[in-house]
């Protein structure tokens, strides 16, 4: 059956009502506080590529359509060539009629959100199911999964699980024992010492913080943003303010645990994506995230281009062994969870850190087989996806796994964070965007708005170069006029 051509939302035919809802603060971020997930919230809130597009009428659901929201919505509507209206649940629940079943696709299935879509009566939620979401979203049960399952390709770095009140005392033990590891390998005076801390429901670097030692100096990056590094003498310090870091960000009362895992020297760190299609899954392949200096978040997304030689033997080597591995552990987990695993429809993402020559060397001093690492599984849509979504809307194409993968041969990249200078109205960008998108379109570039704020969040397509000149082109424009 050749599954790259059907519909990821119709297969059985269009459905009248859709909807895509964006949960990026109550779905991704679920156990943060509130504070966590109203900054989240504030910068994310207007994108939504994430849509069934075939369906006849398209909706984005919002909590509350604000009047940016709504103008984001409208441009959205100009590119698709289609109205695309954001309602709230009650609203749509009032639109849809006794025979209809509205598709929503969130951007994750969490257990509430999944509660939330079926709380409409007949609406139907969209992804993978919201038991497998909860287990392999959070970062401890993830690994802990991960080392259960033990399948071949990729492993759990060294690890522990402490809770925020132990975490003082269980990092500096941690510590210790990696200390020890490169003073028995030898490599204490080369390999850089470090610990990743990471909330249980941290996602995308948000609720999370890196410690590394470099010139004497312990640097601490909190939710990856390398931006406000801050600088302590001792191990000590730096563990008491990463603690009070995680504490400012979590929800005590949804989760209390905490990931501490050893700071790997890596060569890069792709993601791959798996579209799950009643059984079948279809690779979208490794993905390329872009990383700021000093920082491990990823800020944005593209087309996988090995950097160097190295990287593309790694490609070469490992590439589809990511894809296998993801879908035998996804087979597991639903075995695990009593779902049949043909039943699936959905989009689901892995993390993945590629080894350094100096990692690689420590695992050979550790007398360990040369190894792969796992860093994080995502069970929803990610900005990739949800940019290469946006993309097949505004062209105009079939939701299918053939237009995804035909957007990435083309190519993309996205990045959420483009700081606009202060007295630049980033609505009067959104309208030389379009004018200029309008143009670029004819031979297949693209350049969209995704979230119209400073930072503005944007997706370039196509010939990528050409689209991120012609942004430049605007920005520098619009910054000289005052």
């Amino acid at each position: 059956m050749n599954v790259v051509h059907e519909s990821l939302f119709a297969p059985g035919g269009k459905r009248e009502i859709g909807a895509g809802f964006h949960n990026i603060g109550s779905g991704v971020l679920r156990a943060s506080n509130k504070k966590m997930v109203e900054k989240l919230e504030a910068h994310y809130g207007e994108r939504c590529g994430h849509m069934p597009l075939d369906a006849h009428k398209l909706r984005v659901l919002v909590d509350v359509p604000t009047p940016a929201i709504e103008a984001q919505v409208a441009y959205l509507s100009q590119l698709f060539g289609k109205e695309i209206r954001a309602v709230t649940f009650e609203a749509l629940h009032r639109e849809h009629g006794a025979n209809e079943c509205p598709l929503v696709v969130p951007y994750i299935n969490a257990p509430e959100t999944a509660q939330r879509i079926q709380a409409m009566g007949e609406a139907e939620p969209w992804g993978l199911p919201a038991q497998m979401v909860h287990i392999i979203k959070n970062k401890a049960d993830f690994y802990q999964l991960a080392d259960e399952l033990d399948l071949q390709g990729f492993r759990t770095p060294d690890y522990t699980i402490s809770t925020i009140d132990m975490l003082h005392t269980d990092a500096w033990k941690f510590l210790a024992r990696i200390e020890d590891i490169y003073s028995e390998a030898g490599v204490s005076a080369t390999y850089p010492l470090g610990l990743v801390l990471r909330t249980a429901e941290s996602d995308g670097n948000y609720g999370s913080s890196l410690l590394y030692s470099r010139g004497g100096s312990i640097l601490l990056l909190q939710d990856g943003d390398a931006a406000s590094i801050q600088r302590y003498q001792d191990w000590n310090d730096a563990l008491l303010a990463a603690q009070q870091n995680l504490l400012a960000t979590m929800n005590l009362q949804k989760e209390t645990r905490v990931v501490i895992s050893r700071f790997v020297d890596m060569a890069d760190s792709p993601g791959l994506s798996l579209v799950l299609l009643n059984g079948y899954t279809e690779s979208l392949r490794w993905n390329g995230q872009l990383q700021g200096p000093d920082s491990k978040a990823c800020v944005g997304t593209s087309t996988y281009i090995p950097k160097n030689a190295y990287l593309r033997d790694l490609q070469l080597r490992y590439e589809d062994q990511t894809a296998d591995f993801f879908t035998s552990f996804l087979k597991q987990t639903a075995t695990k969870c009593g779902i049949n695993f043909a039943t699936i429809r959905g989009v689901a993402n892995i993390d993945v850190i590629l080894s350094s020559e100096m990692e690689l060397d420590l695992q050979r001093r550790r007398k360990q087989q040369p190894v792969q690492y796992l860093a994080e599984c995502n069970p929803r849509w990610t900005n990739y996806t949800d940019a290469i979504m946006t993309i097949i809307g505004v062209n105009r194409k079939e939701p299918t796994v053939h237009n995804m993968r035909t957007v990435i041969q083309e190519g993309i990249f996205t990045i959420d964070k483009s700081y606009l200078p202060t007295h630049v109205d980033p609505a009067l960008v959104r309208e030389y965007v379009y004018k200029v998108d309008d143009v670029l379109k004819q031979d297949g570039t693209r350049i969209i708005c995704r979230m119209t704020k400073n930072p503005m969040g944007l997706i370039f397509a196509g010939d990528v170069q050409k689209a991120q000149q012609e942004f430049d082109s605007i920005f520098a424009l619009l910054a000289q006029q005052k």
